[in-house]
């Protein structure tokens, strides 16, 4: 509605409230405000009614009065309600095929916004005539296949949408009881909806599982699958299956919610409510579901050092044959390089006559060992679980014992280079530096010459030591190690020595160190009685292959006097240069998952998933002045202290954080900037101006950026660009925390 009256001033009033425009309608009309003092009566009551409720806008031009405005639904979102509680926004009709989906979608919606809308359902097969849609403001489909192939038109003035659906977020509690690690069928009735779900249930977090999509065409070929979950479709889910959680129907997602508040113009408070009431469902499932994860953790854990402590060897295998579980005690009975089998085949951890054998019922066999003389009793005993299949537990009630190798045979260096002694095709890195120290270890291992193995502590020198050793033709004889002896040694003690270990190995461990008068005694032994490499080999009173270690550049002592000249010559016909983890960086992450896999003995459990961003970054570019041993100390250190919570740089030991933080520091206006960004995470220069200002530090622009690129450059701060402001890093909370 539009007024025109005469006026003679030649201004124009503008009193929109704001720039808000709905479909525009104009009306003019002529008044003569002099003349028809009713008529103006009329107006002027008119025109506060038109400012109070529709938008105006006044010209006054050559004496006529010009209102134009638009006219507010009666109920806006910026102007709150004026209109009756009880009457509708508009009617919405939901079609599809399936009545279940019907009742659910028009609960679920009734539930939401009944307050605004009205929701009626529709079977697809009855919707026969398009005189069913009339006073329907919108209608909804179930799927956008479903908006594509209705067969009927629809006024384009009715808004048709196709709703995206999500799985219900209620059910997610019982999802995530569901032993981690489990295989599980994602049964649904096409092939694009199942993918859907299981895109959706990875993106909420729910990625402890190996989800195998299940739907109409495919055949129940994984007979190892116990588990099944399935949107409303459980007569799809394979019979066998004795686990089977209905989710139900997947429900309307919170997106097609907003998109018809924002259609009926329904109240902002409304909206707000509903993503609230969304996102707090889903902060709670969250929440359940850490403590679940995190009971599982600490009681896999538990049992993990409990079979670990047995007195007995024990191993664990399923069904199929596959081992799930060995300790110590069980491998080094029969004589394995390592107790990781998991997955691996029961029977190939046994002698080769046993390889037919089937141990999958109770009793007790006699195995005879590779030796052909050692004999040991294993006991099967056959477990069964409700709706599982049976497992089985080996183990050794008697026989051999299962005791620590002796002294002789001690461990290498955590035996963390290679999985098996006896080979170097495990090897972990991939280091063309290490890959060249391979190839001379094999080569070494062919022939008897004296070895000089040098190189920084902890760079495993004993274990290549072991491994030439191994790998060599003395690997039946024993191998002896002579580590920093004092002056007390003499003569005798070192010919009993070289007697006990005659046609094996004898390494003379941190040879560098050794006093003046050992090195003086080694260098008369081995000359006069493992005899010199100019004399025959059967003029040689012991058979022994001499592997020296020292630190780097053992040659240098000798320069300086510290070291006999006649030894270094005696020892060094080869030698050996080991790598630093430094100069390997490439293999930290092999190493880690390596040694969380001792751990954890869970191929799952990697560096990846139980480090943080910032923990890990750390790992990859420290020093490790201690190299091998202390990453291996170091795995040991985090993995007691992972309990289901992604692992933080604040978790390391108190010697690295002490010394990370010992070269921090800084300015005033530093730390008042980090303590800011601390307290209000995703905060821009302007907020972080303010915030300062407001504790009577006042900053230019220029200065407050500069600061902001130091902290970044630390590590201390991430600057996000465009509008994603500022957060503290790891790193900066611990300086925080100094």
């Amino acid at each position: 509605m539009c007024f025109i009256g005469q006026c003679h001033s030649g201004t124009a009033l503008d009193v929109c409230t704001d720039n808000f425009f709905l479909q525009p309608l104009c009306l003019i009309g002529i008044i003569d405000v002099m003349r028809h003092y009713v008529k103006a009566f009329f107006l002027f009551f008119s025109f506060l009614f038109c400012i109070f409720a529709f938008r105006l806008f006044i010209f006054v031009k050559n004496g006529i009065i010009i209102l134009i405005f638009n006219p507010l639904p009666l109920f806006s979102r910026k102007r709150g309600s004026f209109m009756n509680r009880t009457q509708k926004l508009g009617n919405v009709l939901i079609i599809s095929s399936r009545k279940r989906m019907l009742s659910e979608f028009q609960s679920y919606l009734h539930s939401v916004l009944g307050e605004y809308l009205t929701f009626n359902t529709l079977l697809r097969e009855q919707a026969t005539d398009p005189s069913l849609f009339r006073g329907y403001q919108c209608v909804l489909f179930p799927t956008a296949r479903a908006l594509e192939t209705f067969p009927l038109t629809i006024d384009s003035s009715i808004l048709q949408l196709a709703c995206d659906r999500v799985f219900n977020h209620m059910f997610l509690d019982k999802i995530i009881q569901i032993p981690p690690h489990e295989r599980v069928y994602l049964v649904n009735d096409d092939k694009s909806s199942t993918l859907d779900i299981i895109s959706q249930l990875e993106e909420c977090g729910i990625t402890q599982y190996d989800f195998v999509p299940f739907y109409p065409g495919c055949k129940d070929t994984e007979s190892d699958i116990q588990f099944a979950i399935t949107a409303g479709e459980p007569q799809l889910v394979p019979s066998r299956i004795p686990n089977v959680l209905d989710i139900g129907n997947r429900i309307i997602d919170i997106s097609t919610i907003l998109q018809l508040c924002e259609y009926f113009n329904i109240p902002l408070q409304t909206v707000n409510r509903v993503s609230r009431n969304y996102v707090n469902q889903i902060l709670h499932t969250v929440k359940t579901s850490e403590t679940y994860y995190t009971n599982y953790v600490q009681t896999e854990q538990l049992m993990q050092v409990i079979l670990f402590s047995l007195p007995v060897g024990v191993c664990l295998f399923g069904a199929d044959g596959r081992i799930q579980f060995m300790n110590a005690k069980f491998a080094h009975a029969f004589s394995l390089p390592s107790s990781n089998f998991e997955g691996q085949p029961f029977s190939e951890c046994l002698p080769p006559a046993y390889a037919d054998t089937a141990f999958d019922r109770n009793g007790d066999w006699t195995i005879l060992l590779s030796d052909q003389k050692t004999q040991i009793t294993l006991s099967v005993l056959s477990m069964v679980f409700p709706d599982t299949e049976p497992v089985f537990l080996a183990f050794l009630p008697g026989g051999r014992s299962t005791e620590a190798p002796a002294a002789e045979e001690e461990k290498t260096e955590e035996s963390t280079f290679f999985a098996s002694s006896r080979t170097f095709s495990l090897s972990l890195s991939h280091a063309d530096s290490v890959q060249n120290l391979m190839t001379q270890v094999r080569h070494l291992a062919l022939f008897d010459f004296p070895i000089l193995i040098q190189g920084e502590s902890g760079t495993q020198r004993r274990t290549l030591a072991r491994a030439i050793h191994n790998f060599s033709r003395r690997h039946h004889y024993p191998f002896s190690v002579l580590h920093s002896p004092g002056n007390n040694l003499t003569e005798a003690s070192l010919l009993r020595l070289l007697a006990e270990t005659n046609h094996g190995t004898l390494v003379l461990s941190q040879v560098d160190r050794f006093p003046l008068a050992i090195q003086d005694l080694l260098v008369n032994v081995l000359t006069n009685v493992y005899g010199n490499f100019f004399s025959a080999p059967e003029t040689h009173r012991f058979d022994v292959r001499i592997i020296a270690i020292a630190d780097d550049n053992l040659y240098k002592k000798v320069e300086k006097g510290t070291f006999l000249r006649e030894l270094f010559h005696l020892l060094s016909a080869s030698e050996l240069q080991t790598v630093p983890i430094r100069r390997r960086r490439e293999d930290i992450p092999d190493l880690l998952n390596y040694f969380l896999l001792q751990f954890f003995h869970n191929s799952d459990m990697t560096c990846d998933r139980i480090f943080s961003e910032g923990l890990l970054r750390f790992l990859k570019e420290y020093a490790y002045p201690g190299n091998i041993h202390e990453l291996y100390n170091l795995s040991c250190s985090l993995f007691t202290r992972y309990n289901s919570h992604k692992l933080q740089l604040s978790d390391l030991p108190t010697y690295l954080r002490s010394r990370q933080m010992a070269d921090v520091s800084l300015t005033d206006l530093q730390y008042q900037v980090l303590s800011f960004v601390s307290m209000h995470p995703k905060a821009g220069r302007l907020a972080i101006k303010n915030g300062l200002a407001d504790g009577e530090t006042f900053v230019s622009e220029a200065a407050l950026r500069t600061v902001l690129g130091e902290l970044s450059s630390a590590g201390y701060l991430i600057v996000h660009r465009t509008k994603g402001g500022c957060e503290i890093s790891e790193l900066g909370r611990m300086v925080l925390e100094k």
